[in-house]
């Protein structure tokens, strides 16, 4: 949807979801999200076709994890605050939702998360923000050859794993070559068909032949 990970108005955030990698990572780590069986079945009910294993998004991790309720009060990402008044989707689905209240946490209202989350979502402690990220959404990246290329393995299937670590600079040399640039590459996944990317860091690259339409 766009809300987990975030990658409008100029950073990649991950803010919710994925609290243990938003607790334990730290800045220059990169981060993966790969796409799950899950998300081919909700994808194909709106007539998205989505490859399982395909690449959705790839972010460096380029400054110190910020503590949540910082994240909100930083005016570099106001934008991100979800505004329900907009009919343009990435106004919609900011993912900078959690404030400090009387001692505690409040949760602005959004169309993602809501009190059944509160918890999960606090629990990883920080928002990670990348200025060096790769959004396909749903044009995702899946290379012609499968993962083999990339990770002398088949890719696993658990929710959450860690890469080897020759992954990233394989990747990033492939983009290299077949002129992919950093930004973003398409719209996140869930979203209408025909709605179209903001203009604000998305990339001018054509897609390559071996992302998955």
């Amino acid at each position: 949807t766009g809300f987990a990970p975030n990658p409008f108005h100029g950073h990649l955030t991950l803010a919710t979801c994925k609290p243990t990698i938003r607790r334990c990572r730290h800045q220059g780590d990169w981060v993966a999200g790969f796409v799950s069986d899950e998300l081919v079945c909700n994808a194909a009910g709106i007539g998205i076709r989505l490859k399982p294993g395909a690449l959705v998004y790839l972010m460096e991790i380029t400054e110190h994890p910020i503590p949540l309720e910082d994240y909100f009060e930083e005016r570099r990402f106001a934008a991100k605050k979800p505004d329900l008044r907009s009919l343009r989707p990435e106004i919609r689905c900011g993912d900078n939702i959690y404030y400090r209240l009387n001692g505690g946490t409040g949760q602005l209202e959004n169309d993602n998360h809501g009190q059944d989350d509160y918890l999960h979502d606090l629990s990883g402690v920080n928002a990670l923000v990348s200025k060096r990220f790769y959004y396909f959404g749903r044009n995702a990246f899946m290379p012609q050859e499968g993962w083999y290329e990339f990770l002398d393995a088949p890719l696993s299937m658990t929710r959450t794993f860690y890469c080897p670590d020759s992954l990233v600079p394989r990747l990033l040399a492939h983009f290299e070559r077949e002129g992919i640039a950093e930004g973003l590459h398409g719209t996140p996944s869930l979203w209408p068909q025909g709605v179209a990317l903001p203009q604000e860091r998305t990339s001018s690259c054509h897609p390559p032949k071996q992302r998955c339409a």
